[in-house]
């Protein structure tokens, strides 16, 4: 493949030196066959110097873009994935015009699996994080038409590997507002926000984004097979939701704070609301075990609020 790319330049070569300097044109015509042969040997490393070499050798950008992508190419095949991705990061940035993007595109896909891989780093060492900066130049880089939505979902997985949620879960949504019917995809999401929203999710923001893909999730697919997977997102999200109304009762109920009327608002609604949590158990427990402070409490707020200091007792 590398060969196609110099073959595009040979003519250049010659067409672009004056004809007077005869022996200059030699010169590259010996350099590129020589370089050609050491590529087809497997000699990939002079190859490549040989190609950036010729590469310097010309002023047309079209002649300069092919020996540059042959050097990158040839990288690759050692494989050096830095030094190869630092040749396709010149292309793209200074010879948008005059290199086959298709090809390129594909090459960087490589890149980053070698680093997924640990293929050509150093001591094999794995580098996701160099992976994901490989699909974020594809992503952001590449004009779209060669790009797929594939990219933007190995990215996302990618991040999730690295523990970098928030990160991935725009790139979810983002592949959601291209193509909403991918119904894996929103599961992955609610199952991440959910994930999320018991690490920190102060406004509970992050469990509500969980439970509406969930749901969308199953109108889209009643009967898919991860469907105990959305169930599980749901019933996490009713147990978050119920303990969060039991502390507030509790904080109702502890003297410096007290107000018994809404302490007992909340522990009934919750027993309501989410009766088959663990929160409305003790809100029972709790109901049980305070009986006689609770029936204390008249239906009007104000009363519970202005009892006497006895009553607090």
């Amino acid at each position: 493949m590398v060969g196609l790319w110099v073959g595009l330049a040979v003519m250049a070569i010659g067409g672009e030196e004056p004809k007077t300097d005869f022996s200059k044109f030699l010169e590259n015509k010996y350099l590129l066959s020589d370089a050609q042969l050491n590529e087809s040997l497997g000699k990939y490393k002079k190859a490549a110097k040989q190609y950036l070499d010729l590469s310097k050798r010309t002023e047309d950008p079209k002649t300069k873009a092919a020996f540059i992508l042959s050097a990158a190419d040839c990288f690759l095949l050692m494989p050096k994935n830095h030094r190869a991705l630092e040749e396709y990061k010149v292309l793209v940035k200074e010879y948008p015009l005059y290199i086959p993007y298709g090809h390129v595109v594909e090459q960087l896909r490589q890149v980053a699996q070698n680093f997924v891989d640990g293929n050509g780093t150093f001591w094999g060492i794995r580098d996701r994080d160099a992976a994901v900066e490989v699909y974020r130049m594809i992503l952001h880089e590449i004009p779209s038409v060669h790009v797929a939505l594939q990219d933007r979902l190995r990215l996302s997985e990618l991040l999730v590997e690295l523990d970098r949620g928030e990160e991935a879960v725009n790139e979810y949504q983002t592949i959601l507002k291209q193509d909403p019917s991918m119904v894996d995809i929103r599961i992955d999401l609610a199952l991440l926000l959910s994930a999320l929203s018991k690490k920190h999710d102060g406004d509970g923001s992050r469990r509500r984004a969980a439970v509406r893909h969930a749901r969308l999730a199953m109108e889209q697919a009643p009967d898919h097979e991860r469907k105990a997977e959305l169930d599980a997102v749901l019933v996490d999200a009713q147990e978050a939701d119920a303990a969060s109304m039991l502390e507030q009762a509790k904080f109702y109920m502890v003297r410096s704070h007290r107000r018994l009327h809404a302490a007992r608002r909340y522990l009934y609604d919750l027993q309501l609301k989410y009766p088959k949590t663990k929160a409305a158990a003790e809100a029972a427990q709790l109901l049980e075990d305070y009986k006689g402070l609770f029936e204390s409490v008249t239906d009007e707020p104000e009363a519970a609020e202005t009892s006497s200091p006895e009553q607090k007792k």
